[in-house]
């Protein structure tokens, strides 16, 4: 039977209110650990809204063979919330450094929900979308003098294409941003250094300044599709 949200057993008390004074610490370290596992993809791939619309959940399971605490991560979901009643896969860090999938059946014992997380917002555009903003920007750059001026001054300095063509994507919390590249440094290579401040020209025309390194999140269009090159939250 299952009890979303009561207070756990009593031999659990200590945990759980361990667990809860570090809520949020706990929440991200096990986010970190997702994103970095192999499987992750998959499972984003299988669930897209979650980390977006689908809110990060933390849950505590009890079965008769099991008892682990670890983020929901797949499952059967309705209008933001997952079905915990039902079979349900969460990622924990409990036995395995680096984390593992755990299947879970919500009638074979009690779930507790440990807290919950927003996440960052609706998901990126389709492809069609973004091209359609990558043309955008790159007409505004195309119609601006003086942003031509200053990449070709930046270009021959950079060794750098004759126009900017790379369009990203960066996440602060709930703020998203994208837009080309006009500005910022590179590193040895001619790679595009994202720990750095960069200036990206937005589909609408607007020139946007953002410490990359402080993002949640990092993407690069290719192809128009996303490449996530970071990933923090």
């Amino acid at each position: 039977m299952t009890d979303h949200g009561k207070q756990a057993p009593e031999d659990r008390v200590d945990y759980e209110l361990s667990l809860l004074t570090n809520l949020g610490e706990a929440m991200d370290t096990l986010r970190r650990a997702f994103y970095a596992h192999p499987e992750a993809q998959t499972l984003l791939n299988r669930t897209p809204a979650l980390g977006h619309e689908l809110p990060w959940t933390l849950v505590r399971c009890a079965e008769p063979s099991v008892s682990v605490t670890g983020l929901v991560v797949g499952g059967e979901h309705d209008e933001g919330a997952w079905d915990l009643d039902g079979v349900f896969t969460i990622f924990t860090c409990e036995h395995v450094p680096t984390g593992e999938f755990q299947t879970i059946k919500g009638w074979c014992g009690d779930v507790w929900v440990q807290g919950r997380l927003p996440g960052t917002g609706p998901r990126r555009p389709d492809a069609r979308i973004l091209l359609a903003e990558l043309e955008r920007a790159s007409c505004h750059w195309a119609s601006s003098s003086r942003l031509k001026a200053r990449w070709a001054e930046f270009a021959a300095f950079a060794g750098e294409k004759a126009f900017p063509d790379a369009f990203v994507e960066l996440r602060f919390a709930d703020d998203c941003y994208r837009g080309l590249i006009v500005d910022g440094r590179v590193d040895c290579s001619g790679v595009w250094d994202f720990n750095s401040l960069l200036t990206l020209l937005q589909p609408d025309g607007a020139l946007v300044s953002l410490e990359a390194g402080q993002a949640d999140s990092v993407a690069l269009l290719v192809g128009g599709h996303h490449a996530d090159l970071l990933r923090r939250a």
